[in-house]
């Protein structure tokens, strides 16, 4: 009766009983060239593409400005640490992850907020922002904490001062009803390959007339210059995060955003510094 075997287990099969000393290591070398060769071709891919971006003009938006992610400048997230050394280094923005304890306490956190002793409280946040011209953006985890967050910055008369991120198109109607005053971005996916048709951009800039939102938060890789022209044709405006490294910053500055997030705020600043040489 013959065996019912896999692909796999016959290919298994085979070099058991095929594969000499002499051919397994024959073998072996190839595939390790193998490699080393398709290392070398995205080395000097991703050399090129970098070089690519030096040879473009930089150029930026009015009022463009660098966010420090929460856990910046390697501190950890989401601390009152984090905020103060990003104002001690210079940043104009720092962002923080905005959760709400058990019993209603606001506090910044990533993750959800199990007991009523976990996070740091966002009130201890705003008593350092209020005494600066630094903005803060607030990524919102869950909408119902909008209410009690409206309440929170008008207490320290922080409207102007802050804005929300992490609020997709479903959630916008909540920010209308419950931070009404307050700026946002609506954090979407746009297509980089359906942002060239008419009917798609339409949809973009109709979507954000709907939500009220002052523009698009996306991630970095699904930003493009299309995407950035379209918003500041229409008056809005265009936030990436969150870049890290070199080529994605230079990659992420050619698309002319309105802000960049970013872990690393001083090698941004370096590659701005540094661009073109």
């Amino acid at each position: 009766m013959s065996e019912n075997l896999t692909k796999w287990q016959k290919f298994k099969r085979f070099l058991k009983r095929n594969m000499t000393p002499t051919w397994a290591k024959h073998f072996s070398y190839q595939v390790f060239a193998f490699l080393v060769s398709v290392a070398m071709v995205a080395g000097v891919a991703t050399y090129a593409f970098t070089k690519s971006y030096d040879g473009r003009e930089l150029r930026f938006v009015d009022g463009f400005t660098i966010t420090a992610h929460t856990g910046a400048f390697n501190t950890r997230d989401n601390t009152i640490e984090s905020i103060t050394t990003a104002i001690e280094k210079g940043i104009k923005i720092v962002e923080v992850d905005v959760r709400q304890r058990p019993d209603g306490t606001l506090v910044m956190g990533h993750d959800i907020i199990m007991t009523n002793s976990d996070g740091v409280e966002l009130s201890a946040a705003f008593e350092i922002i209020k005494k600066t011209d630094v903005r803060m953006n607030l990524d919102v985890k869950e909408s119902g904490e909008l209410n009690a967050l409206h309440d929170l910055i008008v207490e320290y008369n922080l409207t102007n001062q802050v804005f929300l991120t992490g609020i997709d198109e479903s959630q916008a109607n909540d920010v209308s009803e419950y931070c009404p005053d307050v700026a946002f971005y609506v954090n979407c996916v746009p297509s980089r390959i359906k942002i060239f048709a008419d009917d798609y951009q339409q949809e973009i800039i109709e979507m954000l007339e709907a939500t009220g939102a002052v523009g698009i938060n996306c991630n970095y890789a699904n930003a493009s210059r299309t995407l950035s022209d379209l918003l500041h044709k229409n008056g809005y405006m265009l936030s990436i995060w969150t870049l890290d490294t070199t080529r994605q910053m230079k990659r992420a500055l050619i698309i002319k955003p309105d802000n960049i997030t970013t872990r690393n705020p001083d090698k941004l600043q370096e590659v701005i510094d540094n661009w073109g040489e």
